[in-house]
């Protein structure tokens, strides 16, 4: 079973609707009655007791939620006013039936608004917005472009409800109209468009009870939640009592040139705690004093050219990784063609050794099957080309894995791994803590050493991304 959420479009979130409600003998408005109170219960923990909330509602289904949702939040003593925005348009059922169940209901303040001008916006509010979300296929226009050109424009907090209004599953125009929302409650999936970086949307998914298990999709979402958590703890390597070091796998680290031994060291700290059994550095003999700070960690001391490995027998390495302190020089280069001719098991390439091979792109032919790579955003850019959009970046990615027998991790806030089966992993447990020098070193190195331990690159690369936001757990 693939761990994570199932990332799936607007229109697979509909049907998922229909056939929970099918499987549970329930109406429209019981669904979304669940749906609300477990958005409200999230979205008490981004509000203040005193918070002044403005919900503004379109005339569909999400406009509905925002009702039954302004309902609640008034209930709780939250100072409220609800615009129901119709332009003209009539309201969907769902809409009218919860502004007759809630006409009378004190404290919601409702307002039946018919042209944007007219909206007044509180300054100091929270803006829920709750105008379209899914609902929406074409682009804004008219009065709900102005609507959201003013709201994008009071300067107040705006909190969408399931996507930002006006941003479709598969943006085709970074610039297009939409709310620019400071937080996303997703409903129940991401749609893909959340993930995408040139949107820089930060979202919490929350689970309202909605069944996805019809759904086939190769698109997944590595969430913080406690289950997405244990699944992701079950593709660490298992650790039997009744083991020794040897049993753990001995993983190889090469790089760490001079002015760069930090990089190596934090490699090797990181692939020494992820639980590889014995963990040597090959590295210039100067590395030896920032690696004094990893007494567990081997050193091999060998001048980082195509002589490395002189001697070395391939056999005594299950996991290779090469890159973090490398450099890129001539000497580099004919010591990364050497490490593919050498080592024929699958390699970790980070950093220097990606530069290399987007200078020498038929070295990527030779990469041994199931090898992974770790681009940042300007190594994937420099490896493959650049990406005019996070969709674009995303194919791309999964055509050279497939086309390459690879896998590929795509460094951002919402980090990805490229399968060569044409499955993609997303990944939620990223944090800023991670915008400095070093963590990608340090993900080289966990994923080596978890690579080590099971010989299985996808969980190790999965487990290494996710555990190097969300924390690593105790081995």
């Amino acid at each position: 079973m693939d761990p994570g959420l199932k990332i799936i479009t607007s229109e697979q979130s509909r049907l998922c609707d229909a056939l929970t409600m099918k499987q549970e003998g329930m109406q429209q408005h019981d669904l979304m009655d669940r749906a609300v109170r477990r958005i409200f219960q999230y979205l008490q923990t981004l509000l203040t007791p005193d918070a002044h909330v403005t919900v503004i509602c379109g005339p569909g289904n999400n406009g509905a939620d925002g009702v039954c949702l302004a309902s609640l939040l008034a209930a709780h003593g939250y100072r409220i006013n609800t615009k129901i925005c119709l332009f003209g348009k009539k309201p969907a059922q769902a809409l009218a039936f919860r502004m007759l169940l809630y006409s009378t209901q004190s404290g919601m303040n409702i307002e039946v608004v018919e042209d944007a001008d007219s909206i007044c916006l509180p300054p100091n509010a929270v803006i829920i917005d709750a105008l379209f979300g899914t609902g929406l296929t074409n682009p804004l226009q008219d009065s709900w472009k102005s609507l959201v050109e003013k709201i994008n424009a009071s300067g107040v907090e705006i909190i969408s409800i399931d996507t930002p209004s006006g941003l479709p599953d598969e943006p085709y125009n970074e610039n297009l109209t939409r709310i620019q929302a400071g937080k996303v409650i997703a409903i129940q999936t991401p749609k893909p468009s959340l993930l995408y970086p040139e949107f820089k949307i930060d979202f919490r998914v929350v689970d309202c009870g909605i069944s996805t298990e019809s759904m086939d999709t190769k698109r997944y979402f590595l969430d913080t939640n406690p289950q997405v958590y244990a699944q992701m703890k079950g593709l660490l390597p298992a650790r039997p009592r009744h083991s020794h070091k040897g049993t753990f796998g001995h993983t190889l680290l090469i790089g760490g040139n001079q002015g760069m031994h930090g990089a190596i060291a934090m490699a090797a700290k990181a692939c020494y705690e992820s639980g590889s059994g014995l963990t040597t550095a090959l590295s210039p003999e100067t590395a030896v004093a920032y690696l004094a700070n990893c007494p567990g960690v081997m050193h091999l001391s060998r001048t980082l050219n195509e002589t490395a490995f002189e001697g070395l027998p391939a056999a005594k390495y299950r996991s290779v990784a090469i890159g973090p302190g490398l450099g890129n020089t001539k000497e580099t280069h004919k010591l990364l063609e050497a490490v593919i001719n050498h080592f024929r098991s699958p390699l970790i390439a980070d950093a220097d050794a990606l530069n290399i091979l987007s200078e020498q792109p038929e070295m990527l032919k030779q990469l041994p099957e199931g090898s992974l790579l770790t681009p940042h955003p300007a190594e994937f850019t420099r490896l493959f080309g650049a990406a005019k959009s996070g969709r674009e970046k995303e194919v791309l990615a999964l055509t050279k894995s497939q086309e390459l027998g690879i896998y590929i991790l795509a460094k951002d806030t919402y980090s990805f791994l490229a399968c060569p089966d044409g499955k993609v992993f997303y990944n939620g447990s990223g944090n800023a803590r991670l915008a400095r020098g070093g963590s990608g070193d340090a993900l080289t190195g966990m994923i080596a050493g978890l690579f080590a331990q099971s010989q299985n690159m996808r969980d190790a690369a999965l487990a290494g991304m996710y555990f190097s936001g969300a924390g690593n757990p105790v081995i």
